[in-house]
């Protein structure tokens, strides 16, 4: 059998071998329910504990701000629609200043597409275009403000708007000016939200450097398991909860807590902690090999943003779809853009958004470092990538 080698970690990433293994006593023989009031469900709710710890040290938070989800979807929706709610039962007019969220194109789709659904209950979107290089301008963070508020309100005022700008872009990898922006939303007294699911177990992310109100995760993007997540809560901010029942994570998330799956996510977080320096080097290493080798080795090759781990790269000449499933047939995993858009017949809105020729869009491939990944599997995928394109291009001759 073929070796895989996977350059498509934005997808998902391969679970860590000390994350599953400190999954494995809580899948079969510590299996109480963390609710429970005898021993196994004490030991239970000691590991989920224990995990929130584990997780707000990584975001250098307190353990009382972090609530544990299924992935970065639902933590989008939390944090947005949860924060509408919030906003509504606060305003006896319902007035429109109270529900307004500031956004931009390039977003993943579970907040673009949350906002399109919210937009039907008469909630207003602003929409950042980013510049061609795939960022977000703070200055226009600021035109979007002063054309809702018309000049700097007062710290005191009961007017909330939602500011929602991802940290790491999941199809260019670019790092938004995130502490810049959150800055310049909480001088018009607005929330801020990130998106960090790319970010986390790459850099470093620190809540309180940042200056956000809210930030959202998934596990399965820093080695943990599918199906985890969470959502950073900042004290004194409130968001109405979307699910209601047993009250389960103090009340913002009910039903019975995934405790094996909180566990994974608990262990990821701890050693994204303490190894992202030396998993940012490696990354950083092998980024900068297939950045020199691919775009002076194919002609008008072209890097799409500025991704320190995730790269997108255009081989005008080429169909980027018939790319990867030749690549595919190497052995070798990379991808067209989001995982999360796969089978919908679309370009990527992303790479719309910046403006870009149909034709760079078209022929563009992600390549996404992992820990995992290694500067030998660089070269034999660098080496593929530039036959493949050379045949590609002979047969539309």
């Amino acid at each position: 059998m073929k070796k895989t080698i996977y350059f498509d970690n934005a997808a998902t990433t391969r679970m860590d071998d000390r994350v599953l293994e400190a999954m494995m006593p809580y899948m079969k023989d510590s299996f109480g329910n963390a609710n429970g009031k005898y021993s196994v469900g004490y030991e239970a709710r000691k590991v989920v504990n224990e995990a929130r710890k584990q997780a707000a040290a990584m975001l250098g938070a307190e353990p009382d701000e972090i609530y544990f989800t299924s992935g970065g979807t639902e933590g989008n929706n939390m944090v947005i629609r949860g924060f509408l709610r919030n906003a509504m039962l606060g305003s006896d007019s319902l007035d429109y200043d109270s529900r307004i969220i500031i956004s931009d194109e390039i977003e993943h789709d579970s907040v673009l597409q949350t906002l399109k659904d919210v937009e039907k209950n008469d909630v207003k979107t602003v929409m950042l275009k980013p510049d061609r290089a795939g960022n977000i301008s703070p200055k226009d963070l600021e035109k979007a403000l002063q054309s809702v508020f018309g000049a700097k309100i007062p710290a005191d005022s009961e007017k909330k708007i939602l500011v929602s700008i991802m940290l790491v872009n999941n199809e260019t990898g670019n790092i938004q000016p995130v502490k810049e922006l959150a800055d310049i939303a909480h001088s018009y007294n607005c929330l801020f939200h990130t998106d960090a699911v790319q970010a986390a177990g790459h850099m470093q992310i620190d809540v309180k450097e940042l200056g956000v109100d809210l930030l959202s995760i998934s596990g399965h993007k820093l080695y943990g398991p599918k199906g985890t997540g969470l959502i950073y809560v900042k004290r004194g901010v409130k968001i109405i909860p979307m699910i209601t029942g047993g009250g389960q994570e103090r009340g913002m998330r009910s039903g019975t807590e995934n405790v094996p799956g909180i566990a994974g996510l608990g262990k990821a977080c701890e050693l994204a902690k303490q190894e992202y320096e030396a998993n940012s080097r490696k990354e950083s290493e092998i980024a900068g090999y297939f950045k020199n080798r691919l775009l002076s080795s194919i002609s008008g090759a072209k890097l799409n943003g500025d991704g320190k781990w995730i790269l997108n790269f255009s081989f005008p000449g080429i169909n980027g779809t018939s790319l990867t499933l030749r690549l595919d047939m190497e052995g070798i995993c990379v991808s067209t853009g989001s995982a999360c858009s796969a089978g919908l017949d679309e370009r990527s809105h992303v790479l719309t958004a910046l403006g870009l020729p149909v034709e760079q869009i078209d022929s563009s491939v992600r390549i996404s470092i992992g820990k995992y990944n290694t500067i030998e599997e660089a070269e034999y995928t660098c080496e593929c990538i530039e036959r493949l394109v050379s045949e590609l291009r002979s047969l539309r001759v």
